[in-house]
């Protein structure tokens, strides 16, 4: 078919206007694109359902809450025991060092009530024992190897110095619950042994001093007690080159809380910063208690007196080549009416020495009393006295 001028204009009029159609829809596609792009640099886009969300500035009311970090837990899975028969578990639980520690013990009630009858003297009920004996006594050697022990070892593989080792072993004492005495004994003072200590999980600051110095006494640490006034800590030897110290006998020691918590060796409570402390030397000696009870008979010459004696070794360590002397004093206590001196004669710790004295005598009518002292090689003297006997003239 020819075409016509006509019908060739129309053809280039289409054609133009279609090319025209083409240019548009390319540009308008370019500028959507640019847009969404400019727009991205100042909007987050839901890419869900293309709704465009404010980035926020301003923190949130509430600051978002720290989770605390946890603790690792260090400890052994052996239980201590000590006893045999039907022992109560204690579990001991601790932070030092950015760690929790624990430490676990089986422990014989029998033992328990051992030690409770251990502590009360032969005569009046009360525990009159000094403190260094409480600390060196000798039945629970093995019990206070074998915690030290399993906290030097604990210590040492977790990276603990050796200077170290007392804040760490302080820091184990220092968990167990404060209870005064006169709440839960009854007694206004009742010292405790390091095993009292434990298995009652608690004591005042006597009882923790004593289980702490017996724990570093057995690693090798010197130690001493320090007792400000109403209060007794621990000394450990040291070089005195950081926190309090004191002098005593030549060597320096370095104080050592045992309640509260968190103190390190040389920290010193506030209330006792400043203060005058008795220092009190620790180690294995005897220790000696006498008591005596008789009766005597008169005629009209003489008394005669017969007396039954015992002597016990509370002390940790045996009491050596030992006498004992008897007297009846007269009122004037320089001089006596009759007198005897026992043979020699050791005592191991915790024994009972028994001495019959028999027709001992005074004048009849005249005033007298008993007087008894033991003595020995290594042993500090101990006397008792009786009543007076007062005639009635």
């Amino acid at each position: 078919m020819k075409l016509t001028e006509n019908n060739k204009a129309i053809l280039i009029g289409v054609f133009i206007a279609v090319v025209i159609l083409i240019f548009l829809s390319f540009k308008n596609n370019d500028g959507v694109t640019g847009a969404a792009v400019a727009d991205t640099d100042a909007k987050s886009v839901n890419q869900n359902n293309n709704e465009v969300l404010p980035i926020e500035n301003t923190p949130p009311t509430q600051e978002p809450e720290i989770q605390k970090k946890e603790l690792e837990i260090v400890g052994s899975d052996e239980k201590i025991q000590f006893g045999t028969k039907n022992l109560e578990s204690r579990r001991f639980e601790w932070e030092y060092a950015g760690k929790q520690w624990f430490l676990t013990l089986g422990l014989s009630p029998e033992w328990y009530e051992y030690y409770k009858n251990k502590g009360k003297l032969l005569r009046g009920g009360e525990r009159q024992r000094n403190y260094d004996i409480y600390v060196t006594d000798p039945d629970d050697d093995d019990l206070i190897k074998l915690i030290s022990n399993q906290l030097t070892k604990l210590g040492t593989e977790n990276g603990l110095q050796y200077e170290e080792i007392p804040s760490f072993v302080a820091s184990f004492v220092q968990s167990l619950p404060y209870t005064k005495d006169d709440v839960t004994t009854g007694y206004d003072e009742y010292p405790r042994f390091p095993f009292e200590t434990l298995y009652d999980d608690g004591g005042d600051c006597e009882d923790t001093s004593i289980l702490v110095s017996a724990i570093l006494k057995e690693m090798g640490y010197g130690v001493i007690l320090v007792s400000p006034p109403g209060h007794m800590a621990v000394g450990v030897k040291c070089d005195g080159t950081f926190g309090t110290y004191y002098e005593y006998q030549g060597e320096k020691y370095c104080y050592l809380e045992t309640t509260g918590d968190g103190f390190l060796i040389g920290e010193v409570p506030e209330e006792w910063k400043n203060a005058k402390a008795t220092l009190i030397s620790i180690y294995k000696r005897p220790s000696l208690d006498i008591s005596f009870d008789g009766d005597f008979k008169s005629d009209s010459v003489n008394s005669y007196i017969n007396e039954n004696i015992k002597i016990k070794n509370l002390g940790s360590d045996w009491a050596e080549n030992v006498k004992v002397y008897v007297a009846l004093q007269t009122k004037d206590e320089s001089k006596v009416w009759d007198q005897i001196t026992s043979e020699e004669f050791d005592i191991k710790p915790e024994e009972t020495f028994s001495y019959k004295v028999t027709n001992l005598h005074a004048p009849t009518g005249e005033n007298f009393r008993i007087y008894v002292r033991a003595y020995g090689n290594n042993v500090i003297s101990d006397e008792v006295v009786s009543d007076w006997v007062v005639w009635n003239k």
